[in-house]
Protein backbone atom coordinates (compact mmCIF):
# COMPACT_ATOMS: atom_id res chain seq x y z
CA UNK A 1 0.00 0.00 0.00
CA UNK A 2 1.49 3.42 -0.93
CA UNK A 3 0.62 4.87 2.47
CA UNK A 4 3.27 2.59 4.00
CA UNK A 5 5.91 4.72 2.29
CA UNK A 6 4.77 7.64 4.44
CA UNK A 7 5.50 5.63 7.54
CA UNK A 8 9.02 4.87 6.32
CA UNK A 9 9.73 8.52 5.46
CA UNK A 10 8.39 10.15 8.62
CA UNK A 11 9.14 7.50 11.19
CA UNK A 12 12.88 7.03 10.39
CA UNK A 13 14.75 6.89 13.62
CA UNK A 14 11.51 6.64 15.65
CA UNK A 15 10.20 3.66 17.50
CA UNK A 16 7.37 2.05 15.54
CA UNK A 17 4.51 1.66 17.99
CA UNK A 18 2.28 -1.45 17.80
CA UNK A 19 -0.95 -1.25 15.85
CA UNK A 20 -3.79 0.57 17.61
CA UNK A 21 -1.42 1.88 20.34
CA UNK A 22 -0.91 5.43 21.61
CA UNK A 23 2.54 7.00 20.89
CA UNK A 24 4.95 7.22 23.82
CA UNK A 25 5.06 11.01 23.47
CA UNK A 26 1.50 12.18 24.11
CA UNK A 27 -0.07 14.83 21.95
CA UNK A 28 -2.22 17.47 23.57
CA UNK A 29 -4.97 17.18 20.96
CA UNK A 30 -6.86 14.29 22.60
CA UNK A 31 -6.77 12.10 25.67
CA UNK A 32 -5.07 8.67 25.56
CA UNK A 33 -8.05 7.01 27.28
CA UNK A 34 -10.46 8.12 24.56
CA UNK A 35 -8.18 6.92 21.77
CA UNK A 36 -7.54 3.56 23.46
CA UNK A 37 -11.29 3.03 23.89
CA UNK A 38 -12.00 3.77 20.23
CA UNK A 39 -9.20 1.56 18.97
CA UNK A 40 -10.16 -1.37 21.21
CA UNK A 41 -13.72 -1.11 19.88
CA UNK A 42 -12.43 -1.37 16.33
CA UNK A 43 -10.30 -4.42 17.17
CA UNK A 44 -13.29 -6.18 18.74
CA UNK A 45 -15.50 -5.51 15.73
CA UNK A 46 -12.89 -6.83 13.28
CA UNK A 47 -12.36 -9.95 15.37
CA UNK A 48 -16.10 -10.54 15.69
CA UNK A 49 -16.61 -10.25 11.96
CA UNK A 50 -13.91 -12.73 11.03
CA UNK A 51 -14.85 -15.79 13.07
CA UNK A 52 -13.79 -18.22 10.35
CA UNK A 53 -16.88 -20.34 11.02
CA UNK A 54 -19.45 -22.02 8.81
CA UNK A 55 -19.97 -20.51 5.35
CA UNK A 56 -23.63 -20.43 4.33
CA UNK A 57 -24.33 -20.48 0.59
CA UNK A 58 -27.54 -19.23 -0.99
CA UNK A 59 -28.71 -22.69 -2.20
CA UNK A 60 -28.25 -24.07 1.31
CA UNK A 61 -30.14 -21.12 2.82
CA UNK A 62 -33.01 -21.69 0.38
CA UNK A 63 -33.12 -25.42 1.10
CA UNK A 64 -33.28 -24.69 4.83
CA UNK A 65 -36.17 -22.28 4.26
CA UNK A 66 -38.09 -24.73 2.07
CA UNK A 67 -37.69 -27.33 4.79
CA UNK A 68 -38.19 -25.21 7.92
CA UNK A 69 -40.26 -22.12 7.07
CA UNK A 70 -43.56 -22.25 9.05
CA UNK A 71 -45.37 -20.32 6.32
CA UNK A 72 -44.92 -23.27 3.96
CA UNK A 73 -46.26 -25.67 6.57
CA UNK A 74 -49.34 -23.50 6.99
CA UNK A 75 -49.80 -23.31 3.21
CA UNK A 76 -49.55 -27.10 2.84
CA UNK A 77 -52.08 -27.54 5.64
CA UNK A 78 -54.41 -25.22 3.73
CA UNK A 79 -54.04 -27.42 0.64
CA UNK A 80 -54.91 -30.51 2.69
CA UNK A 81 -57.94 -28.72 4.10
CA UNK A 82 -59.14 -27.78 0.62
CA UNK A 83 -58.67 -31.38 -0.55
CA UNK A 84 -60.85 -32.56 2.33
CA UNK A 85 -63.52 -30.15 1.10
CA UNK A 86 -63.80 -32.19 -2.11
CA UNK A 87 -64.51 -35.31 -0.07
CA UNK A 88 -67.12 -33.45 1.96
CA UNK A 89 -68.93 -32.40 -1.22
CA UNK A 90 -68.72 -35.89 -2.73
CA UNK A 91 -70.21 -37.44 0.40
CA UNK A 92 -73.63 -36.18 -0.72
CA UNK A 93 -73.65 -38.83 -3.45
CA UNK A 94 -73.55 -41.61 -0.86
CA UNK A 95 -76.44 -42.83 1.30
CA UNK A 96 -76.55 -42.11 5.00
CA UNK A 97 -77.18 -44.95 7.41
CA UNK A 98 -78.15 -44.26 11.01
CA UNK A 99 -78.92 -46.68 13.81
CA UNK A 100 -80.48 -46.18 17.21
CA UNK A 101 -81.53 -48.26 20.18
CA UNK A 102 -83.39 -47.44 23.35
CA UNK A 103 -84.69 -48.99 26.54
CA UNK A 104 -87.60 -47.33 28.31
CA UNK A 105 -89.37 -48.05 31.59
CA UNK A 106 -92.73 -46.31 31.55
CA UNK A 107 -96.31 -46.45 32.76
CA UNK A 108 -99.27 -46.92 30.44
CA UNK A 109 -101.75 -44.37 31.76
CA UNK A 110 -103.89 -42.33 29.37
CA UNK A 111 -105.32 -38.93 29.99
CA UNK A 112 -108.83 -37.92 28.88
CA UNK A 113 -109.03 -37.38 25.15
CA UNK A 114 -111.66 -35.56 23.08
CA UNK A 115 -114.22 -37.99 21.65
CA UNK A 116 -113.83 -40.59 24.37
CA UNK A 117 -116.86 -40.74 26.68
CA UNK A 118 -114.95 -42.50 29.43
CA UNK A 119 -111.59 -42.43 31.12
CA UNK A 120 -109.29 -45.26 32.03
CA UNK A 121 -108.36 -45.42 35.67
CA UNK A 122 -104.74 -44.64 36.46
CA UNK A 123 -102.44 -47.51 37.38
CA UNK A 124 -99.01 -47.49 39.04
CA UNK A 125 -97.92 -50.43 36.92
CA UNK A 126 -94.89 -49.75 34.66
CA UNK A 127 -93.63 -51.65 31.66
CA UNK A 128 -90.37 -52.33 29.84
CA UNK A 129 -90.10 -51.20 26.24
CA UNK A 130 -87.21 -52.13 23.92
CA UNK A 131 -86.58 -50.44 20.60
CA UNK A 132 -83.92 -50.60 17.84
CA UNK A 133 -83.96 -49.16 14.32
CA UNK A 134 -81.89 -48.59 11.19
CA UNK A 135 -82.66 -45.75 8.77
CA UNK A 136 -81.16 -45.46 5.28
CA UNK A 137 -81.51 -42.17 3.37
CA UNK A 138 -80.45 -41.63 -0.23
CA UNK A 139 -80.79 -38.46 -2.28
CA UNK A 140 -81.84 -39.49 -5.77
CA UNK A 141 -82.02 -36.14 -7.55
CA UNK A 142 -80.75 -32.72 -6.43
CA UNK A 143 -80.84 -31.11 -9.89
CA UNK A 144 -77.19 -30.02 -10.01
CA UNK A 145 -76.61 -28.98 -6.40
CA UNK A 146 -74.25 -31.82 -5.56
CA UNK A 147 -72.39 -31.52 -8.86
CA UNK A 148 -71.92 -27.77 -8.35
CA UNK A 149 -70.57 -28.22 -4.84
CA UNK A 150 -68.06 -30.84 -5.95
CA UNK A 151 -66.88 -28.65 -8.85
CA UNK A 152 -66.66 -25.64 -6.54
CA UNK A 153 -64.47 -27.47 -4.03
CA UNK A 154 -62.27 -28.88 -6.80
CA UNK A 155 -61.63 -25.33 -8.02
CA UNK A 156 -60.93 -24.17 -4.47
CA UNK A 157 -58.46 -27.04 -4.09
CA UNK A 158 -56.62 -25.90 -7.21
CA UNK A 159 -56.71 -22.34 -5.91
CA UNK A 160 -55.15 -23.47 -2.63
CA UNK A 161 -52.32 -25.07 -4.62
CA UNK A 162 -51.65 -21.75 -6.31
CA UNK A 163 -51.82 -19.98 -2.96
CA UNK A 164 -49.19 -22.37 -1.63
CA UNK A 165 -47.09 -21.70 -4.73
CA UNK A 166 -47.34 -17.97 -4.06
CA UNK A 167 -46.10 -18.61 -0.53
CA UNK A 168 -43.11 -20.51 -1.93
CA UNK A 169 -42.16 -17.63 -4.23
CA UNK A 170 -42.46 -15.17 -1.34
CA UNK A 171 -40.31 -17.34 0.92
CA UNK A 172 -37.63 -17.72 -1.76
CA UNK A 173 -37.57 -13.98 -2.35
CA UNK A 174 -37.45 -13.28 1.38
CA UNK A 175 -34.41 -15.51 1.79
CA UNK A 176 -32.64 -14.01 -1.24
CA UNK A 177 -33.30 -10.44 -0.09
CA UNK A 178 -32.07 -11.16 3.44
CA UNK A 179 -29.06 -13.11 2.13
CA UNK A 180 -27.85 -10.30 -0.09
CA UNK A 181 -28.43 -7.79 2.71
CA UNK A 182 -26.16 -9.81 5.02
CA UNK A 183 -23.61 -10.14 2.21
CA UNK A 184 -23.70 -6.38 1.74
CA UNK A 185 -23.07 -5.87 5.46
CA UNK A 186 -20.14 -8.29 5.41
CA UNK A 187 -18.54 -6.48 2.51
CA UNK A 188 -19.18 -3.08 4.07
CA UNK A 189 -17.42 -4.26 7.22
CA UNK A 190 -14.47 -5.30 5.08
CA UNK A 191 -14.46 -1.85 3.46
CA UNK A 192 -14.58 -0.34 6.94
CA UNK A 193 -11.64 -2.48 8.01
CA UNK A 194 -9.50 -1.37 5.07
CA UNK A 195 -10.44 2.27 5.56
CA UNK A 196 -9.76 2.01 9.28
CA UNK A 197 -6.27 0.70 8.59
CA UNK A 198 -5.61 3.63 6.26
CA UNK A 199 -6.87 6.17 8.84
CA UNK A 200 -4.81 4.52 11.57
CA UNK A 201 -1.67 4.85 9.48
CA UNK A 202 -2.56 8.45 8.69
CA UNK A 203 -2.87 9.14 12.41
CA UNK A 204 0.59 7.67 13.02
CA UNK A 205 2.07 9.85 10.30
CA UNK A 206 0.34 12.97 11.63
CA UNK A 207 1.52 12.30 15.18
CA UNK A 208 5.09 11.62 14.02
CA UNK A 209 5.18 14.80 11.96
CA UNK A 210 3.70 16.77 14.84
CA UNK A 211 6.30 15.42 17.24
CA UNK A 212 9.03 16.25 14.71
CA UNK A 213 7.72 19.80 14.47
CA UNK A 214 6.87 19.66 10.76
CA UNK A 215 3.08 19.61 11.20
CA UNK A 216 0.59 21.45 13.35
CA UNK A 217 -1.99 20.11 15.79
CA UNK A 218 -4.76 20.44 13.19
CA UNK A 219 -3.35 17.53 11.17
CA UNK A 220 -3.38 15.29 14.25
CA UNK A 221 -6.85 16.42 15.24
CA UNK A 222 -8.14 15.88 11.72
CA UNK A 223 -6.68 12.36 11.65
CA UNK A 224 -8.22 11.57 15.03
CA UNK A 225 -11.63 12.85 13.90
CA UNK A 226 -11.47 10.77 10.73
CA UNK A 227 -10.52 7.68 12.74
CA UNK A 228 -13.29 8.27 15.27
CA UNK A 229 -15.89 8.76 12.55
CA UNK A 230 -14.72 5.60 10.81
CA UNK A 231 -15.01 3.58 14.02
CA UNK A 232 -18.53 4.93 14.52
CA UNK A 233 -19.39 3.95 10.96
CA UNK A 234 -18.06 0.46 11.59
CA UNK A 235 -20.11 0.15 14.77
CA UNK A 236 -23.23 1.14 12.84
CA UNK A 237 -22.44 -1.32 10.04
CA UNK A 238 -21.77 -4.03 12.60
CA UNK A 239 -25.13 -3.48 14.29
CA UNK A 240 -26.88 -3.46 10.92
CA UNK A 241 -25.15 -6.76 10.14
CA UNK A 242 -26.69 -8.32 13.23
CA UNK A 243 -30.12 -6.92 12.35
CA UNK A 244 -29.95 -8.30 8.81
CA UNK A 245 -28.59 -11.60 10.13
CA UNK A 246 -31.68 -11.93 12.33
CA UNK A 247 -33.83 -11.18 9.28
CA UNK A 248 -32.07 -13.95 7.33
CA UNK A 249 -32.62 -16.42 10.16
CA UNK A 250 -36.29 -15.48 10.24
CA UNK A 251 -36.57 -15.84 6.47
CA UNK A 252 -35.07 -19.33 6.70
CA UNK A 253 -37.48 -20.26 9.49
CA UNK A 254 -34.82 -20.85 12.15
CA UNK A 255 -34.26 -19.17 15.50
CA UNK A 256 -31.05 -20.37 17.13
CA UNK A 257 -27.95 -20.83 14.99
CA UNK A 258 -24.22 -21.26 15.18
CA UNK A 259 -22.05 -18.39 13.86
CA UNK A 260 -21.76 -18.35 10.09
CA UNK A 261 -20.75 -16.18 7.17
CA UNK A 262 -22.59 -16.00 3.88
CA UNK A 263 -20.69 -16.96 0.76
CA UNK A 264 -19.97 -14.16 -1.74
CA UNK A 265 -22.35 -14.22 -4.69
CA UNK A 266 -22.82 -11.51 -7.30
CA UNK A 267 -25.20 -12.17 -10.22
CA UNK A 268 -24.04 -11.57 -13.76
CA UNK A 269 -24.98 -8.14 -15.11
CA UNK A 270 -27.22 -9.53 -17.82
CA UNK A 271 -30.96 -9.13 -18.43
CA UNK A 272 -32.06 -11.54 -21.20
CA UNK A 273 -35.67 -10.31 -21.39
CA UNK A 274 -37.37 -7.30 -22.93
CA UNK A 275 -40.22 -5.39 -21.33
CA UNK A 276 -42.84 -7.27 -23.38
CA UNK A 277 -41.31 -10.61 -22.46
CA UNK A 278 -41.27 -9.99 -18.71
CA UNK A 279 -44.94 -8.97 -18.86
CA UNK A 280 -46.03 -12.03 -20.84
CA UNK A 281 -44.02 -14.39 -18.62
CA UNK A 282 -45.44 -12.83 -15.46
CA UNK A 283 -49.04 -13.10 -16.71
CA UNK A 284 -48.47 -16.77 -17.57
CA UNK A 285 -46.59 -17.78 -14.41
CA UNK A 286 -47.81 -15.67 -11.49
CA UNK A 287 -49.40 -18.06 -8.94
CA UNK A 288 -51.69 -15.42 -7.48
CA UNK A 289 -53.22 -14.75 -10.91
CA UNK A 290 -53.82 -18.48 -11.35
CA UNK A 291 -55.29 -18.57 -7.86
CA UNK A 292 -57.85 -15.90 -8.74
CA UNK A 293 -58.67 -17.78 -11.96
CA UNK A 294 -59.53 -20.86 -9.89
CA UNK A 295 -61.48 -18.77 -7.40
CA UNK A 296 -63.48 -17.37 -10.31
CA UNK A 297 -64.30 -20.90 -11.46
CA UNK A 298 -65.30 -21.84 -7.91
CA UNK A 299 -67.58 -18.82 -7.58
CA UNK A 300 -69.31 -19.68 -10.86
CA UNK A 301 -70.19 -23.05 -9.36
CA UNK A 302 -71.48 -21.27 -6.26
CA UNK A 303 -73.86 -19.30 -8.50
CA UNK A 304 -75.09 -22.53 -10.10
CA UNK A 305 -75.59 -24.13 -6.70
CA UNK A 306 -77.73 -21.25 -5.48
CA UNK A 307 -79.75 -21.31 -8.70
CA UNK A 308 -80.40 -25.02 -8.17
CA UNK A 309 -81.91 -24.25 -4.78
CA UNK A 310 -85.14 -23.37 -6.62
CA UNK A 311 -85.42 -26.99 -7.80
CA UNK A 312 -87.03 -29.87 -5.84
CA UNK A 313 -85.16 -32.62 -4.03
CA UNK A 314 -86.04 -36.32 -4.38
CA UNK A 315 -85.06 -38.65 -1.55
CA UNK A 316 -85.69 -42.28 -0.66
CA UNK A 317 -85.88 -43.31 2.98
CA UNK A 318 -85.85 -46.91 4.18
CA UNK A 319 -86.35 -47.95 7.79
CA UNK A 320 -86.19 -51.24 9.68
CA UNK A 321 -87.18 -51.37 13.35
CA UNK A 322 -87.50 -53.82 16.23
CA UNK A 323 -89.59 -53.00 19.29
CA UNK A 324 -91.66 -54.69 21.96
CA UNK A 325 -92.31 -54.85 25.68
CA UNK A 326 -90.53 -58.19 25.85
CA UNK A 327 -88.35 -60.48 23.78
CA UNK A 328 -88.45 -61.54 21.01
CA UNK A 329 -88.89 -58.07 19.53
CA UNK A 330 -91.35 -57.40 16.73
CA UNK A 331 -89.91 -56.11 13.45
CA UNK A 332 -91.30 -53.54 11.02
CA UNK A 333 -89.92 -51.97 7.87
CA UNK A 334 -90.85 -49.14 5.55
CA UNK A 335 -89.71 -47.57 2.30
CA UNK A 336 -90.72 -44.08 1.21
CA UNK A 337 -89.84 -41.67 -1.55
CA UNK A 338 -90.27 -37.97 -0.83
CA UNK A 339 -90.22 -34.97 -3.11
CA UNK A 340 -89.43 -31.67 -1.39
CA UNK A 341 -90.46 -28.60 -3.38
CA UNK A 342 -89.36 -25.15 -2.16
CA UNK A 343 -92.31 -22.79 -2.40
CA UNK A 344 -91.44 -19.75 -0.32
CA UNK A 345 -88.67 -19.09 2.20
CA UNK A 346 -88.65 -15.33 2.50
CA UNK A 347 -86.74 -14.74 -0.78
CA UNK A 348 -83.71 -16.53 0.71
CA UNK A 349 -82.80 -18.27 -2.54
CA UNK A 350 -83.23 -15.08 -4.56
CA UNK A 351 -80.84 -13.14 -2.33
CA UNK A 352 -78.32 -15.98 -2.26
CA UNK A 353 -78.17 -15.97 -6.06
CA UNK A 354 -77.80 -12.20 -6.09
CA UNK A 355 -75.03 -12.35 -3.50
CA UNK A 356 -73.06 -15.06 -5.29
CA UNK A 357 -73.25 -13.16 -8.58
CA UNK A 358 -71.95 -10.01 -6.90
CA UNK A 359 -69.10 -11.99 -5.35
CA UNK A 360 -68.25 -13.36 -8.80
CA UNK A 361 -67.99 -9.82 -10.17
CA UNK A 362 -65.84 -8.85 -7.20
CA UNK A 363 -63.35 -11.63 -7.88
CA UNK A 364 -63.17 -10.69 -11.56
CA UNK A 365 -62.39 -7.07 -10.68
CA UNK A 366 -59.78 -8.22 -8.15
CA UNK A 367 -58.16 -10.34 -10.84
CA UNK A 368 -58.00 -7.42 -13.26
CA UNK A 369 -56.57 -5.16 -10.55
CA UNK A 370 -53.91 -7.75 -9.77
CA UNK A 371 -53.10 -8.17 -13.47
CA UNK A 372 -52.48 -4.44 -13.82
CA UNK A 373 -50.42 -4.47 -10.63
CA UNK A 374 -48.30 -7.34 -11.94
CA UNK A 375 -47.57 -5.47 -15.16
CA UNK A 376 -46.61 -2.35 -13.24
CA UNK A 377 -44.45 -4.34 -10.81
CA UNK A 378 -42.40 -6.28 -13.37
CA UNK A 379 -41.79 -3.22 -15.53
CA UNK A 380 -40.71 -1.22 -12.49
CA UNK A 381 -38.46 -4.09 -11.43
CA UNK A 382 -36.92 -4.22 -14.89
CA UNK A 383 -36.09 -0.52 -14.93
CA UNK A 384 -34.80 -0.67 -11.35
CA UNK A 385 -32.60 -3.60 -12.32
CA UNK A 386 -31.19 -1.72 -15.29
CA UNK A 387 -30.45 1.26 -13.06
CA UNK A 388 -28.72 -0.96 -10.51
CA UNK A 389 -26.61 -2.57 -13.23
CA UNK A 390 -25.49 0.82 -14.49
CA UNK A 391 -24.66 1.88 -10.93
CA UNK A 392 -22.37 -1.13 -10.59
CA UNK A 393 -20.52 -0.27 -13.78
CA UNK A 394 -20.19 3.37 -12.74
CA UNK A 395 -19.13 2.43 -9.21
CA UNK A 396 -16.36 0.19 -10.52
CA UNK A 397 -15.05 3.11 -12.56
CA UNK A 398 -15.25 5.39 -9.52
CA UNK A 399 -13.39 2.89 -7.34
CA UNK A 400 -10.64 2.59 -9.93
CA UNK A 401 -10.42 6.37 -10.24
CA UNK A 402 -10.43 6.81 -6.45
CA UNK A 403 -7.55 4.34 -6.06
CA UNK A 404 -5.56 6.27 -8.65
CA UNK A 405 -6.35 9.55 -6.87
CA UNK A 406 -5.07 8.09 -3.59
CA UNK A 407 -1.83 7.02 -5.26
CA UNK A 408 -1.44 10.46 -6.82
CA UNK A 409 -2.15 12.33 -3.58
CA UNK A 410 0.29 10.16 -1.63
CA UNK A 411 2.97 10.64 -4.28
CA UNK A 412 2.51 14.41 -4.20
CA UNK A 413 2.63 14.33 -0.42
CA UNK A 414 5.89 12.39 -0.41
CA UNK A 415 7.60 14.87 -2.74
CA UNK A 416 6.34 17.81 -0.73
CA UNK A 417 3.77 19.20 -3.18
CA UNK A 418 0.70 17.71 -1.48
CA UNK A 419 -1.06 18.11 1.85
CA UNK A 420 -2.46 15.76 4.45
CA UNK A 421 -5.90 17.21 3.78
CA UNK A 422 -5.67 16.07 0.16
CA UNK A 423 -4.59 12.58 1.21
CA UNK A 424 -7.42 12.38 3.74
CA UNK A 425 -9.96 13.54 1.18
CA UNK A 426 -8.86 10.97 -1.40
CA UNK A 427 -8.97 8.21 1.22
CA UNK A 428 -12.47 9.33 2.15
CA UNK A 429 -13.50 9.32 -1.51
CA UNK A 430 -12.08 5.82 -1.93
CA UNK A 431 -14.01 4.55 1.09
CA UNK A 432 -17.22 6.07 -0.26
CA UNK A 433 -16.62 4.61 -3.73
CA UNK A 434 -16.07 1.16 -2.27
CA UNK A 435 -19.19 1.44 -0.13
CA UNK A 436 -21.22 2.64 -3.11
CA UNK A 437 -20.04 -0.35 -5.14
CA UNK A 438 -21.04 -2.77 -2.38
CA UNK A 439 -24.45 -1.09 -2.09
CA UNK A 440 -24.94 -1.14 -5.88
CA UNK A 441 -24.11 -4.85 -6.05
CA UNK A 442 -26.60 -5.58 -3.26
CA UNK A 443 -29.27 -3.46 -4.97
CA UNK A 444 -28.77 -5.33 -8.23
CA UNK A 445 -28.96 -8.75 -6.58
CA UNK A 446 -32.10 -7.84 -4.60
CA UNK A 447 -33.71 -6.22 -7.65
CA UNK A 448 -33.01 -9.35 -9.68
CA UNK A 449 -34.55 -11.52 -6.96
CA UNK A 450 -37.62 -9.28 -6.86
CA UNK A 451 -37.98 -9.39 -10.64
CA UNK A 452 -37.88 -13.19 -10.58
CA UNK A 453 -40.46 -13.25 -7.78
CA UNK A 454 -42.77 -10.81 -9.56
CA UNK A 455 -42.43 -12.83 -12.78
CA UNK A 456 -43.27 -16.01 -10.86
CA UNK A 457 -40.12 -17.82 -12.00
CA UNK A 458 -37.94 -17.96 -8.88
CA UNK A 459 -39.06 -21.56 -8.27
CA UNK A 460 -39.53 -24.37 -10.80
CA UNK A 461 -42.86 -25.90 -9.76
CA UNK A 462 -42.83 -28.52 -12.51
CA UNK A 463 -39.58 -30.05 -11.25
CA UNK A 464 -39.96 -28.94 -7.66
CA UNK A 465 -36.51 -27.32 -7.66
CA UNK A 466 -34.93 -23.90 -7.64
CA UNK A 467 -34.09 -22.61 -11.13
CA UNK A 468 -30.42 -22.48 -12.02
CA UNK A 469 -28.71 -19.24 -12.98
CA UNK A 470 -29.78 -15.67 -12.59
CA UNK A 471 -32.86 -15.89 -14.79
CA UNK A 472 -34.18 -19.10 -16.42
Amino acid sequence: MPILALVVIYLLGAIIVPAYAVPETPVSVGTPDEETSLESSAIKIIQDKHPGGYVLSLPVALSIALRSQPQLGAANAGVSSAHAGIGIAQSQYYPTLAGSSAYTRETGNFGPQPGFPFTIPESPVSYDFYQASLTLTQTLFAFGRRRSQVAQNEALYKASHQGAAKTVTDVVFGVERAYFSVLKDQELLEVDRLTLEDYRLQLKVAEARYNDGVANAYDVLNARVNLSNMILTQVQDNNQFHVDELALNRAMGVIGHTPYRVAPLHPVLEIPYTADQVVSIAIAHRPDLKQLDQQTAAQKQAVRFNQAQFMPTVQTVGAYSLDSEFFPLVYNWSVATTVTIPIFNGFLNVEQVRQSRAQLKQIKFQREDLRQGVIQSVLSDLYTLKTAGQKIRDSKVLVDQAEKNVDLAETQFRVGTGTTVAVTQTERDLAKARSDLVQAQADFAISLAQLKRDMGINYDFERGTLPAGGLP
